[in-house]
């Protein structure tokens, strides 16, 4: 029987990946592959996967051989970008671990050897979400000009600048951990803040007075 990982992920904390697990689950039933970890991550897809402890994680498990599949809903979980999506997949193949996604109901092997058809399936599938997430961004960076256009206030308020020591008080753990030697991404999935802020943080900590 495979051994295989099931891998999710959402872009905000207020989403939910329950379905996504419930569902991935009946389809390794339906499969009659074994589930030896479920991979669950809430981070925006506009990290980069060398920022996405979910994803080294399954780089990691791959890496060991301690699983030949993985379940996934949508391709683009694996990636905020056509190139990372196919770095991922890429060395999975190579790992001979087959990737198989739900929505599709492709997957990247075929009897330990490489699906062509779903490889350049992943390909155009990741260019349409990368392309998505980019009309997404022009909408809203056009809408901030409308609005300046009409003479709003974009971003902070006048007269409320954070100060160097309001915002080291505001994140007290963040300058705890650091302080205590932990890393910058350790320290940012304690405390639950992006890794930027963490860095920010680490910066007025580095500065003398």
């Amino acid at each position: 029987m495979q051994q295989a990982v099931i891998f999710v992920r959402v872009s905000k904390k207020e989403q939910d990946y329950q379905r996504q697990l419930e569902d991935l689950r009946s389809l390794a039933l339906s499969q009659a592959v074994q589930v030896v970890a479920e991979i669950s991550e809430k981070i925006s897809g506009a990290r980069t996967n060398q920022e996405r402890d979910g994803i080294q994680e399954l780089l990691r498990l791959s890496r060991t051989r301690a699983i030949q599949k993985v379940l996934v809903c949508e391709v683009s979980r694996l990636g905020r970008s056509t190139v990372e999506v196919l770095q991922v997949v890429d060395e999975l193949t190579q790992l001979g671990v087959s990737i198989y996604v739900q929505n599709f109901g492709i997957e990247t092997l075929r009897n330990g050897k490489r699906n062509p058809v779903a490889q350049f399936l992943f390909t155009l599938l990741a260019e349409f979400a990368r392309l998505e997430r980019e009309t997404l961004r022009e909408r809203i960076l056009s809408g901030m000009d409308e609005a300046r256009r009409q003479g709003k206030k974009i971003g902070r308020p006048d007269g409320t600048t954070e100060g160097k020591a309001a915002f080291l008080k505001k994140y007290a753990s963040v300058v705890r951990n650091l302080r205590a030697g932990l890393s910058v991404r350790k320290t940012a999935k304690l405390c639950d803040v992006s890794i930027n802020t963490v860095r920010k943080v680490n910066e007025y900590v580095l500065l003398k007075p």
